[in-house]
């Protein structure tokens, strides 16, 4: 197979990439993601931040896909059985789905705006005939062999559920049928483009989408036997369509109340539930998929699982670097001299930091087992000894009415310690010493934030760092250093910072605030005693703060529209992550964006979740327009 020199520079939805390269690539197990009810008639939504794998599932089920799984269904077993077991492949007849795919990329901005009854009507003359246009090729790419002699022999049947269609004719041949949508398809296109329409030309409008009741309920019979007896409609990119041509599309298709499934694909919308119409009860009448939650998070997530496949499998195409798995490549572990002259410079810190302490009897056993010689010098040993410091200074900093002779206890000390504090002495190490901390598999993961295009992004840096050291350096081992993965990965997240301004129409304004949400987020991180354990790697806006920027972004001219665009960019293309933040006994609810987890490298901050703090809209304001400067030299202060 050919490839670029870095195999993990190619993107799998790209229609660049051929069928048989697509199945190579394709990891089964976003397939075991999918819910049962997918397949079921109804409206099925899935929105992730671009990258996110929308496109790759609806090209998984396209009818040249699906003949390449089944081609190669000896050596892609596990995707090949997943799909027979669902019913989309017969073992022995082979796919058994037409999936039509619509991309709503290109064409449909060109109609003109405004919801009258004319331009709405427009947009549905367009859609029905693209349907109908792709329904064909589709069935040709299903059936096998060269399209026209297929069209030509193949004939559509009609029950009486479409005897009432008014805009799609109830052609038997599939020759007529094409004919008629491409002359359909020109019609709208000529009477937009001519500047002066004839006296009398009037546009195509249709009253509903009627390709949707004629894709469920049409027969295609070739060569005499009724083919392709199931149906999947596929809408992607449905985030180009305009606001009001999307609620139009997803209220009526509901309405139409589908028998067969329809997909519908788009990017992450911040602050609106953009892709649940007005009306519609999301779970009966349409059914919404968020990817990036299908994985959850942390440590151990299913998203480690999934990414290993996707890299292995890219990996096994390159032939620079022997062996079959990426992560075999990527050093778990510290050297013994970097940990011996990390523990070193830590003891010097920690006696420095102590120093005051010593004659303090209440810290004497706590500093006693920390300066105790370990038994295996490991970075677990340098994380103890940071954590015995926090640990120290956050007794300090809260101790107000204990005024005990006695030591604290070795016992003690274990029960204060926990995996967040561990955490943070860990992140603190990476500030103070420099040991790496952004290295192996599973940080790559949490850093791609459940995004399968920033995988691929960080695995190319990788990658490349392992080829030179097997290849330009000639070292017969490739394996990467933590150190060296480090390097790599945060070059990475730089670069995805200073590409913003060139990708976003309010590129300068999201740099600004991203980079001031990195700088507040940094400097509560790293208090010595840790009170926010692991770190601050977001900002939460509560409920009265986002209806204060809902309401007064309506005002012309206002600070708080340009904001929410911001915002909302920010969250649609992955640099921020909202979740939701509920309601508790001393606080209301609300919504917490927190950075991008490749952008938590570049500020050197932790990959975990959970941290945040509370900001207003009009601080967020200051920060998008002047940005926000570091309040202090940074270092790792006491917070009291």
């Amino acid at each position: 197979m050919a490839y670029r020199a870095n195999p993990f520079l190619e993107r799998m939805s790209e229609r660049t990439t051929s069928d048989q390269e697509f199945v190579q690539l394709f990891a089964p197990k976003i397939l075991e993601k999918l819910h049962e009810d997918c397949f079921e008639g109804a409206v099925h939504i899935f929105h992730s931040p671009p990258g996110g794998g929308k496109t790759t599932i609806l090209r998984a089920f396209t009818p040249s896909a699906l003949r390449a799984f089944w081609h190669a269904r000896h050596v892609q077993a596990e995707t090949y059985r997943q799909l027979v077991d669902r019913g989309v492949i017969d073992d022995h007849l082979g796919p058994q789905v037409l999936s039509v795919l619509l991309s709503c990329a290109a064409g449909y901005a060109d109609l003109p705006p405004g919801a009258s009854a004319v331009n709405e009507g427009l947009f549905r003359a367009l859609l029905d005939c693209r349907v109908v246009l792709r329904t064909l090729r589709s069935i040709t790419d299903l059936i096998g062999g060269p399209a026209q002699t297929i069209l030509q022999s193949l004939q559509l049947e009609y029950d009486a559920s479409l005897v009432d269609l008014n805009s799609i004719p109830a052609e038997k041949s599939a020759i007529e049928m094409l004919k008629w949508a491409e002359g359909r398809e020109r019609l709208i296109y000529s009477q937009l483009d001519d500047m002066a329409p004839a006296p009398g030309a009037k546009l195509p409008v249709d009253v509903r989408f009627e390709s949707l009741l004629w894709l469920q309920a049409v027969r295609f019979v070739y060569e005499g036997k009724a083919v392709a007896p199931k149906r999947l409609l596929m809408i992607d990119d449905i985030q180009r369509l305009r606001k009001s041509q999307r609620a139009l599309l997803i209220d009526e298709i509901v309405t139409l109340r589908p028998t067969i499934p329809v997909w519908m694909a788009g990017r992450s919308i911040a602050f609106a539930g953009d892709f649940l119409s007005q009306g519609v009860r999301e779970g009966r009448d349409v059914r919404e998929y968020s990817l990036e939650e299908l994985w959850g998070g942390g440590r151990g997530s299913q998203f480690v699982v999934f990414a290993e496949n996707i890299l292995d499998r890219r990996f096994k195409l390159q032939q620079a670097v022997p062996g079959t798995s990426f992560k075999q490549y990527l050093a778990e572990n510290l050297t013994p001299g970097e940990l011996e002259g990390a523990y070193s410079e830590a003891c010097k810190r920690f006696g420095e930091s102590t120093k005051s302490l010593r004659s303090n009897i209440r810290y004497s056993e706590w500093i006693r087992a920390a300066e105790l010689e370990p038994d295996i010098l490991d970075l677990d040993a340098l994380v103890d000894l940071y954590t015995t410091r926090i640990l120290i200074e956050r007794d300090r900093a809260s101790r107000q009415l204990s005024l005990e002779l006695t030591p604290l206890s070795a016992g003690e000390l274990e029960e204060r310690d926990s995996s967040s504090t561990s955490g943070a002495a860990e992140i603190f190490l990476n500030f103070e010493l420099k040991v790496p901390y952004y290295f192996g598999i599973e940080r790559v993961c949490a850093m791609a934030t459940n995004n399968v295009e920033e995988l691929l992004s960080l695995a190319a840096a990788l990658y490349d760092g392992m080829k030179a050291k097997q290849i330009l350096r000639r070292q017969a081992d490739p394996h990467l250093l933590p150190r060296e993965q480090e390097k790599r990965l945060r070059e990475v997240a730089t670069r995805r910072l200073e590409f913003i301004p060139r990708s976003h129409s309010e590129g300068a304004n999201a740099q600004r605030l991203l980079e001031s949400i990195g700088i507040f987020c940094k400097e509560r991180t790293f208090l010595m005693n840790a009170p926010y354990a692991p770190g601050v790697t977001g900002v939460r806006l509560s409920a009265t703060e986002i209806t204060k920027i809902q309401r007064l972004s309506k005002a012309p001219g206002s600070v708080l529209s340009l904001l929410k665009k911001v915002m909302a960019e920010c969250t649609a293309e992955n640099l921020l992550v909202a979740r939701d933040s509920n309601a508790s006994t001393s606080r209301e609810s609300g919504t917490v964006f927190y950075l991008n987890r490749t952008l938590c490298a570049h500020f050197g901050l932790p990959l975990q979740y959970g941290g945040w703090q509370d900001v207003s809209a009009h601080t967020l304001v200051e920060w998008m327009d002047r940005g926000l400067q570091p309040s202090r030299a940074l270092g790792l202060e006491v917070f009291r």
